[in-house]
This record gives C-alpha cells, sequence and structure tokens, in this order.
C-alpha cells in the first residue's frame, strides 16, 4: 500500500516548497497508490500522528471544491479529513489521515453494520438543504456522462452509427424527463462507494464514516449515492444483501417509493454505462488498466437494471447494437 517517494522533477519542487511552508519533514514522506483522477496523495508522520498531503495541482479547480464542500459537510455533522495546512492557489493541502480502514480494505469484516450505518448516512444527508455554492446536476451533464460510452467502448476509433446514436439520444431524453421531477432535491456526493468511505471505529453514530473524494459533489437525486454504494463494481454484494438494504434504506422514508425505484435504476444503469466508459478511457488515454477488472462486474449489473421494466427500451438497443 505506501512506498517510498523520491523527488526530482519540478513537481517535487513545488511539493518540496510547500512541505517546507507547513513544516512537514520531506524525508519522512511515502506515497500512496494513485487513484483514478491527476491528484496525489502522501502520507506523512509528524510527532507519532499521521497526515495526508494532497497534491492537486492539475486539478486546482477540484481542490478549492474539496475544501468548500469539506467544510459544510463537517458543519452538518459529518466526518471529513480535518484541513491542517492549504495552499489552495498552488493546489496543495495538509489534511487529516483517516488510516487504512478503507470499506475496500475491510472485505467480509462485519460489513453489516458499515453499509447500514453509510445508510443512515444517506437518509441524513438527503434531508439537509444543499447549500448554494453546488451545481444542479443537469441534463447536461446527465448526457455527458453517457457519451464516455459512446466514445470510449462503443466507437471508439469508429464511425457512429447515426441511427443508433440517435435513438439512444431519443431513448436517454426519455428516461431523464421520468427522473427531473424529483432530482436537484439533495446534496450527492457522486463517488459513495468503497473506496472512499473509512471506518473510524472510535466515533460515534454516522461520524464512524468517513468520506472523501466529494469535490464533484452537486444537487441532484437522492437515490444516486444510494445506487453508488449498493452497485458498487468493486464489490460483490448479494442481490439478496442489496435487496435488504435498499429496503433499509426505504424503510418507513416518506417518499414515494415506487418513483424512487424507478429513479434508482434509470440513475444505476446511467451510471455503470458511465463506468464502461471511464474506464476504457483510463486504459486508452491514460494506461491505468487496473479498473478494466471491473469491467465483468459493471456488466453484470448493468444486464440486471436494464431487464427493469421501465427500461424495455435501453433493454431492446442494447440487444441491438451491443450484445
Amino acid at each position: 500500500m505506501l512506498k517510498g517517494i523520491l523527488l526530482k522533477n519540478n513537481l517535487d519542487a513545488r511539493l518540496l516548497k510547500f512541505l517546507s511552508n507547513a513544516k512537514v519533514p520531506s524525508t519522512k514522506l511515502l506515497a500512496l497508490e494513485s487513484d483514478a483522477s491527476k491528484r496525489n496523495y502522501y502520507r506523512s508522520k509528524i510527532k507519532k500522528k499521521n497526515f495526508l498531503i494532497m497534491d492537486s495541482s492539475y486539478e486546482k479547480n477540484s481542490l478549492k471544491s474539496f475544501v468548500k464542500i469539506s467544510d459544510w459537510l463537517s458543519k452538518k455533522g459529518y466526518s471529513t479529513p480535518d484541513i491542517f495546512y492549504r495552499e489552495l492557489s498552488k493546489g496543495f493541502c495538509m489534511i487529516e489521515d483517516f488510516g487504512d480502514s478503507k470499506f475496500s480494505t475491510l472485505k467480509n469484516k462485519d460489513m453489516k453494520e458499515k453499509y447500514e450505518l453509510s445508510i443512515q448516512l444517506l437518509r441524513s444527508l438527503s434531508k439537509k438543504k444543499p447549500p448554494n455554492f453546488l451545481n444542479k446536476y443537469s441534463k447536461f451533464i446527465f448526457k455527458q456522462e453517457l457519451n464516455l460510452f459512446i466514445d470510449w467502448y462503443l466507437f471508439y476509433n469508429k464511425n457512429k452509427a447515426r441511427k443508433a446514436i440517435s435513438l439512444w439520444n431519443e431513448i436517454w431524453d426519455s428516461l431523464f424527463c421520468k427522473v427531473d421531477n424529483y432530482n436537484k432535491k439533495a446534496v450527492v456526493l457522486r463517488d459513495f462507494h468503497v473506496d472512499n468511505l473509512f471506518w473510524l471505529r472510535n466515533r460515534d453514530g454516522i461520524k464512524k464514516i468517513g468520506l472523501i473524494d466529494f469535490q464533484d459533489a452537486v444537487i441532484g437525486h437522492p437515490c444516486y449515492d444510494l445506487v453508488s454504494l449498493l452497485q458498487d463494481v468493486r464489490v460483490n454484494i448479494s442481490d439478496k444483501e442489496r435487496c435488504r438494504l435498499y429496503n433499509y434504506y426505504m424503510y418507513e422514508n416518506k417518499i414515494d417509493h415506487k418513483l424512487f425505484e424507478e429513479s434508482y435504476f434509470i440513475f444505476g444503469t446511467q451510471r455503470l454505462i458511465k463506468i464502461i466508459g471511464i474506464f476504457y478511457r483510463l486504459k486508452l488515454l491514460h494506461k491505468k488498466e487496473n479498473y478494466i477488472k471491473f469491467i465483468p462486474r459493471t456488466w453484470e449489473l448493468l444486464k440486471k437494471n436494464i431487464n427493469y421494466p421501465q427500461l424495455k427500451d435501453l433493454n431492446d438497443w442494447f440487444n441491438k447494437y451491443v450484445f
């Protein structure tokens, strides 16, 4: 998980300057495994306490969003990393280290409590009035994400079939209309999955759930983060357990259950399609091969989703142009 780092190039020189300003000894810096973003993370120990250095110098606006949303979430009672030192204009900050208790590393270790607390957190979050500074999850974003599948998987280095694309757009325009009445109602973190959730066992209630990677949060549909958690391609959740957790979220939840279920499958399907495009883009453009291993499970979940009755037209489209 951890490895040493040698600071040699120009980026490292900027990092060294930040470390000097933050009074962090560079000799004790360890690099963490990179994720799907352009950010880099380093762990440093000072007086027996671990800190993380976030290098977001290639995504400075992303870091600014992270800090702003982190502050809002923290004030609302959720566990986000404390920020100890920042240089936002340069894309660096020093934050609290949640340790090595990522959900993705705690497989089969009493995950029932962890998932249920995560769902309690989502129910709580859905009742908070969204801050005005968040963007709304628009039809443009919805369609832009779907195009990742078209551009990086289905028609990568191929001429796009006009009829297929036209029908694709028609289907998704119709599906977005079905969910939009309940869209833009809640804070949606967007990447609510096992790699971004930490188990903080010494805290109480939903504060046991440590949150990271929420800089792309929007105002959207409350089902989005739920489906991100329950249809997470990184872990194998049984259909029975997924159904149980879904019902756990819905229990005594005063919302239209039928409309919520429809939105759950529409957003879940859109998200899985987006993921296929993202993982292939990571492979083809950024030479990051390690996400391709999740593609089979992504397809497995997608094929189940499009059997949902309200997705019949999409199911027909996939049978005609993909399968």
